[in-house]
């Protein structure tokens, strides 16, 4: 029996074993999985949002107007930002999208319903001058 060794797998053989890997680590050991995957995360895409980052943090959402899940897209947040100035200095458009969605999920009945009030909010938030680089996944693990 030929065994591959690790020099000699192809790329597709390494993430499949990676795949299987993680796997079994996600149901032997939950705890260890969440914090390797959040390690692994930040060492490829640093302290911020990427789509599929976003996606589940949002999705997860209990909004104070009794929705769950996002009140505005990605798209429709970026395209408003770039309309009123936004410019994505030290966070990027899935940063921004997760605060504003998560402003409206708490502050809902308090700030008002007008879009400018929760996107000022946001960029209180995400430029908070105090705050480290990636405010916004920095806040999001803290609170999960």
């Amino acid at each position: 029996m030929h065994t591959t060794m690790l020099s000699e797998a192809t790329g597709e053989q390494l993430r499949s074993f990676l795949r299987d890997q993680f796997d079994e680590l996600k149901h032997t050991m939950p705890d260890l999985y969440e914090d390797m995957e959040c390690k692994l995360y930040e060492h490829i895409y640093g302290h911020h949002f990427t789509k599929w980052k976003y996606d589940k943090a949002v999705d997860g959402l209990e909004n104070r107007d009794g929705t769950v899940g996002p009140h505005w897209s990605v798209t429709d947040i970026n395209s408003y930002a770039r309309n009123h100035g936004a410019t994505y200095r030290d966070y990027n458009e899935y940063d921004l999208a997760y605060v504003m969605n998560m402003v409206y999920s708490d502050y809902y009945g308090i700030v008002g319903d007008s879009v400018d009030s929760y996107y000022k909010l946001a960029l209180a938030f995400i430029e908070d001058k105090d705050a480290p680089s990636g405010k916004a996944l920095r806040y999001y693990k803290a609170m999960h």
